[in-house]
């Protein structure tokens, strides 16, 4: 390739005919959506992993100590908001399990009530 020429991209003629997948499957002009989740994440999801969260929580408070002493209170504060939301999901996920784990201990002593009734 000639690098004193200038490269010229081909312009698309019509979005509609591109070659590129979209995110909808088209069979008789009806647009079906559908939804890409990449490895069960979709873009609105974060990793619901408790280890995972408390990481990211201790990045962004480590973060919004280095911006504080640099002197940007703007961007503590941005970084505080930043962990403040993800101990906010963390609390979600724990009282899930929590509740997960209620139910599931109920269930069992039920069962087993219900195996030693039956003998």
């Amino acid at each position: 390739m000639r690098n004193d020429k200038i490269r010229r991209f081909r312009p698309r003629t019509n979005k509609y005919r591109s070659r590129r997948p979209n995110n909808g499957i088209k069979s008789n002009g009806i647009v079906h959506q559908v939804y890409n989740q990449r490895n069960g994440l979709s873009r609105n999801s974060t990793n619901r992993n408790p280890n995972n969260l408390e990481r990211i929580i201790e990045k962004y408070k480590n973060l919004a100590k280095e911006a504080l002493s640099s002197g940007d209170k703007i961007l503590h504060e941005n970084y505080l908001q930043h962990s403040d939301h993800f101990s906010r999901i963390l609390s979600e996920v724990v009282s899930d399990k929590l509740k997960n784990n209620s139910n599931q201990n109920t269930e069992n002593i039920q069962e087993t009530n219900t195996n030693i009734t039956n003998e």
